[in-house]
């Protein structure tokens, strides 16, 4: 783990590559290349799980050449001269993870980022997020709102260590939606005017935008900024204090007007959605994904299923411990377990209609809970699902098709698809001690969460991570 003083210059270096002339992006000189250099790994004897099918290939040898899977084979394969030779003694080898929906930059409760934080607070910790998300075995994350530019940038250059982030940078909404977090005691009698902005805005978290023409440069602005996809607000949370779960968000001009300025750009938007009316207007206009999507209709479902639609949800918002959660407004609860009730099976029947599922653990807050929550959301998926092959799919190749989706803004392009293991893959690759098809836990699920351990430590089963041909972790 990094020490206080290597966290300190890390933030130096965040700042100094969000600097104006600097923000080309990676690679632009803005920040020196500090990147490992991936050399050439064999696995031997290991089983594999490719991401796809619901089996292990046993015996199997695996090499790494560079940044890529280049061979896989039930036969020995020669250690090419100069490899580094890894025995996996029978240990299980399967794609890193994949989280479809993080906040990263939105590390601490909401009140505490609007009310007691800067752009300096929230960039220090994010480097501790992501870090920690690697050392769970997730080499790829999908950030669905904040200025995660900096630290994807950052962790891409090798400064600080990290998954792949793909970032939406802010999420998109309307006045009085989702990403609309002013307090009651703020300016917000009339509309808004240019000092009527909530740190969450000033931030780059979330940006409010009525009408077609404010939707189009937020999306742009984000585009310009490096956003791998786009993600507006269609509906309401339960973690917003103003906007009921049950309202539609955005006109459907507005949602169209989103959805061609990121084709524009050949990518795609992204959608926190609940219900039918909304969902059945952002199909109408294009939107591929739908976040979180709880109070969907069967009838729905088939329509998403037929338009091949990807559903990220965090199972957590359907589990009965999410009324722990510090996040959720007090007077929501009782709603909340109401629809928990009504729609408890949503995960089997959206396995019934055949819907591509992602994995999100909705990383938010204050890192220790989020941490929690991720591992409980690994566990939790499996009872939601009832099949760890399922979650083991929505974390591995079904996720890394949603990535792909960001066509030529997907900066990892070069590496090759994630979320599988085979040739001409990239090499993100984890070494696990057991079997994941049987026992979840060996990644480090568990059916605690806000009663679990809130000291972060690492997963004993997790002995290998690798992405990008780099080894990032070896417990062997």
């Amino acid at each position: 783990m990094f020490t206080l003083l290597q966290k300190l210059a890390v933030f130096i270096l965040i700042l100094i590559a969000s600097l104006p002339t600097l923000a080309a992006g990676a690679g632009s000189g803005g920040v020196a290349n500090f990147t490992p250099v991936p050399g050439t790994t064999l696995f031997t004897d290991v089983n594999v799980f490719n991401g796809t099918d619901n089996k292990l290939y046993k015996g199997m040898s695996v090499l790494v050449e560079g940044t890529t899977i280049t061979r896989i084979s039930d036969k020995a394969i020669d250690a090419p001269e100069g490899a580094m030779v890894i025995a996996g003694n029978g240990k299980t080898l399967m794609p890193g993870l994949i989280d479809g929906h993080v906040h990263y930059m939105i590390n601490a409760n909401f009140d505490t980022v609007e009310k007691e934080m800067d752009l300096t607070d929230i960039a220090i910790r994010s480097t501790l997020v992501a870090e920690r998300a690697l050392m769970d075995g997730f080499t790829s994350a999908r950030d669905m709102g904040g200025p995660a530019f900096g630290l994807m940038r950052n962790i891409n250059n090798g400064v600080i260590i990290g998954p792949r982030i793909f970032p939406s940078g802010a999420f998109v909404s309307q006045t009085s939606g989702h990403g609309d977090f002013r307090d009651r005691a703020d300016a917000g009698f009339g509309p808004l005017t240019a000092w009527d902005k909530s740190n969450f805005e000033q931030f780059g978290i979330g940006a409010v935008a009525d009408g077609e023409t404010e939707v189009l440069k937020a999306v742009r602005t984000n585009l310009r900024n490096g956003a791998t996809q786009i993600k507006i607000m269609a509906g309401g949370g339960g973690s917003s204090r103003f906007d009921p779960i049950d309202t539609t968000q955005y006109s459907k001009k507005e949602v169209c007007a989103a959805v061609e300025a990121a084709a524009d750009w050949g990518t795609y938007v992204s959608s926190h959605v609940f219900n039918d009316r909304a969902m059945n207007r952002l199909m109408d206009c294009g939107v591929k994904a739908f976040d979180h999507g709880f109070f969907m209709t069967e009838k729905v479902m088939k329509r998403i299923a037929k338009e091949g639609v990807y559903v990220v949800p965090q199972m957590w918002g359907l589990s009965p411990d999410l009324a722990k959660n510090p996040l959720m407004p007090a007077e929501k609860l009782p709603m909340v377990a109401q629809l928990q009730e009504v729609y408890g099976d949503f995960g089997k029947k959206l396995l019934k209609h055949k819907v591509k599922v992602v994995f999100a653990s909705d990383y938010v807050g204050v890192y220790a809970d989020a941490e929690r929550a991720r591992r409980y959301e690994l566990w939790w998926r499996t009872q939601a699902f009832g099949s760890n092959f399922e979650v083991l799919k929505q974390l591995t190749s079904n996720a890394g098709e949603l990535l792909e989706l960001s066509g030529p803004r997907n900066p990892y392009a070069a590496s090759g698809k994630l979320g599988v293991i085979e040739k001409g893959a990239a090499a993100d690759i984890l070494l696990v001690d057991g079997n994941p098809l049987e026992d979840i836990s060996v990644l480090g699920a568990t059916d605690k969460w806000f009663d679990a351990d809130p000291e972060y430590k690492q997963i004993e089963t997790l002995k290998i991570i690798m992405k990008d041909g780099v080894i990032y972790k070896n417990s062997l």
